[in-house]
């Protein structure tokens, strides 16, 4: 749950997984999104590279806290295409659509409830 909303999470953990991410979508439903878990001590990077629609990005501690976001991001289909990165170690990176963080008014800082999905999943690697 994040700012009242219930999000559809797709969950990644792996190098492949997460190196595909969202890329080659053409929508993404406003109450779904792709969580990426990180190896611990990761400083996540993220771009756009060949994806169809904008994005908000939200980088998140192992406690679930908002600690960095990027909004509206737009797609790259040229290179060379913009990282963004995290300015600390952090566990996740959440992408939602574009609009998301302003229309549920999330800031630095919230917190995210990840537990129900993460009990589910094994560490990333």
């Amino acid at each position: 749950m994040l700012g009242g909303q219930l999000f559809d999470l797709e969950l990644v953990n792996d190098p492949d997984s997460r190196r595909q991410g969202l890329m080659g979508r053409e929508t993404l439903a406003a109450d779904s999104g792709m969580l990426f878990d990180f190896p611990e001590g990761t400083r996540p990077a993220i771009w756009m590279r060949n994806m169809l629609i904008s994005l908000d990005l939200l980088y998140v501690d192992a406690e679930g806290v908002v600690r960095q976001l990027f909004i509206e991001v737009p797609p790259c289909l040229k290179m060379p295409c913009p990282v963004y990165q995290a300015q600390q170690p952090l566990r996740f990176v959440l992408e939602l659509p574009a609009g998301s963080i302003s229309r549920l008014g999330i800031g630095v800082g919230d917190r995210l409830a990840l537990d129900p999905l993460l009990q589910q999943a094994p560490p990333a690697y």
